[in-house]
């Protein structure tokens, strides 16, 4: 590679690494940057000692994320790797699997801040572990393609039991999330208006955020259970509900599932635009204009009723 891939810095993708190392301990011990969070959303539980441990849910969503895992990472090139690098290091480093826009799958050594780039540098590009799992993937598995780039190292693409028309669905789904997370004018992810009575003066959370979604009102809120959820107010499908441990996760569960599904005229989804999906695109901004939504994917949202 002619580039070195930077270090990937996120809080969300280092809980995702510590879940799914939760599965393989015997007691389900989570090692997550922020494991209070995991507690109040009820993926976790804590000791009086201040041990975290997955619950059945976190269970469950550890499972989730080891099945779309596994669709990238083959189970023999993964022992290669755990074998090299555990998959998570403590609360300050672990390693995730992706997939780019050219379709190639990876894995990632990803940091969080207080873990120093020096550190991190020396863990990926220094040390023998990251360093030799490219080398252990080629010589072992008669050759199989893996080529380090940085924190990233790329693998061979094997789609397994999933076709070309999932992996669209998954490209699609973070396509809609990172327009959801665009800031400034035109900001896709909008304060719902019941969140904006009281005093204009006095910031409050709101308690539910609205964007538009392929003719369709979606609706983002926060469960009792501080579960993330979507659901659609208008259009097809009015009434569906997906539910997330992040916001990111619920609103990509519903753009992968309505992928390819038609919007209320007819047209399926990837289509630019259409006549009716215009109008109620519009619809949409006249009702729900801009008003300092917090993109990310934990917003700032107070428990909904």
């Amino acid at each position: 590679m002619s580039t070195t891939t930077a270090p990937f810095t996120d809080a969300d993708a280092l809980e995702d690494s510590a879940l799914l190392a939760a599965l393989d301990t015997p007691h389900g011990n989570v090692h997550a940057p922020d494991g209070a969070r995991l507690v109040e959303s009820g993926l976790a539980t804590v000791d009086e000692v201040g041990h975290y441990y997955l619950t059945e849910d976190g269970y469950d969503v550890a499972r989730l994320l080891r099945a779309d895992e596994r669709a990238l990472v083959p189970d023999d090139t993964l022992k290669i790797i755990l074998s090299r690098s555990g998959r998570a290091h403590g609360k300050r480093t672990g390693w995730i699997a992706g997939l780019t826009m050219s379709h190639r799958p990876y894995v990632e050594m990803v940091r969080l801040p207080h873990t120093s780039p020096e550190m991190f540098d020396d863990m990926v590009n220094k040390g023998s572990a990251w360093v030799d799992i490219s080398f252990q993937i080629f010589s072992q598995l008669d050759h199989r393609y893996a080529d380090r780039d940085g924190a990233r190292i790329y693998l061979a693409f094997e789609p397994g039991a999933y076709g070309r028309d999932h992996w669209a669905a998954v490209e699609h789904a973070d396509a809609v999330w990172a327009d959801l997370c665009t800031e400034g004018p035109g900001a896709a992810l909008r304060v719902a208006q019941e969140s904006a009575g009281g005093d204009p003066a006095v910031y409050l959370p709101p308690s539910a955020l609205i964007f538009h979604h392929n003719g369709r009102d979606v609706r983002l809120t926060l469960t009792p259970a501080h579960r993330y959820r979507v659901e659609i107010i208008s259009g097809p499908d009015t009434g569906r509900t997906w539910d997330g441990h992040r916001a990111d996760v619920a609103v990509k569960a519903m753009a992968r599932t309505l992928y390819g599904s038609p919007c209320p005229d007819g047209y399926g989804t990837g289509r630019d635009t259409c006549p009716g999906c215009d109008a109620s695109s519009e619809t949409f901004d006249d009702q729900h204009p801009v008003r300092g939504a917090m993109p990310g994917s934990r917003p700032a949202l107070t428990v909904s009723d």
